[in-house]
């Protein structure tokens, strides 16, 4: 059974957070900045763009970059907004999500696919955080579908709520992996966080659901969210 954190235990983890906030992300910004300089400078003494230096500069801001969404996920994670509960179609929210990565998954030649329950499905939850949620499983399904496959999304009604699926046609995880895919900073993925699947089971556990993993190698992943709705609804 999955503990609890304690009051004592997020006081911690808050503090931390906000050191972290302190003492890496100021001078992370300022190399970022600096890095830009650097670069702007070179263009009158190095004009030849395919010079080795630009390769390099480029990977430090490249690293530079993961270090800072690393940072964003763990503020993110340690220090959660408080959710700004309002009146939310599914069907649309997922729609916008569909719109907005159709061109990465074109990209790689992956074929997303909504498929949502006909009737308005009404809910009370925090639109940008729950988008942020599904969002992260639609990232995750898409890094780990090769070209060709495909990723469903599905809604439906469950007991007392709605279900939302993401089925992805991937490579699917171990049995040992799986059991761990909500540790926080394990991942599976070179250049991940290892924050992603634990702050999208926070954000659905605010809203007062679950999100589960169902998963075999070579036969692909779903995941599914449980969310309540209101008799009202």
């Amino acid at each position: 059974m999955k503990r609890s954190e304690s009051a004592e235990e997020r006081r911690l983890i808050e503090e931390v957070a906000a050191g972290i906030a302190h003492e890496v992300r100021n001078p992370l910004n300022a190399l970022q900045i600096n890095v830009q300089i650097l670069e702007d400078e070179l263009r009158e003494l190095v004009p030849d763009r395919g010079a080795h230096v630009y390769a390099v500069l480029s990977k430090i801001s490249n690293e530079l970059g993961n270090l800072d969404n690393f940072v964003s996920e763990f503020l993110r994670f340690a220090r959660p907004p408080k959710l700004k509960i309002e009146r939310l179609p599914i069907r649309q929210l997922l729609t916008d999500l569909v719109t907005f990565l159709e061109p990465a998954f074109g990209a790689k030649k992956v074929t997303l696919r909504l498929a949502a329950a006909p009737e308005p499905r009404i809910i009370h939850a925090d639109s940008f955080q729950l988008k942020h949620a599904i969002l992260n499983l639609l990232l995750n399904a898409l890094q780990a579908t090769p070209p060709g496959g495909s990723v469903v999304i599905t809604t439906g009604k469950s007991p007392g709520g709605v279900s939302i699926e993401v089925r992805d046609s991937g490579e699917g995880i171990p049995a040992d992996k799986l059991e761990r895919v909500f540790e926080v900073f394990f991942t599976m993925r070179e250049g991940g966080t290892g924050l992603g699947l634990p702050i999208t089971r926070r954000i659905i556990d605010e809203h007062g659901g679950s999100l589960a993993l169902v998963s075999e190698p070579g036969r692909g992943t779903t995941a599914r969210i449980l969310l309540p709705v209101r008799a009202s609804e």
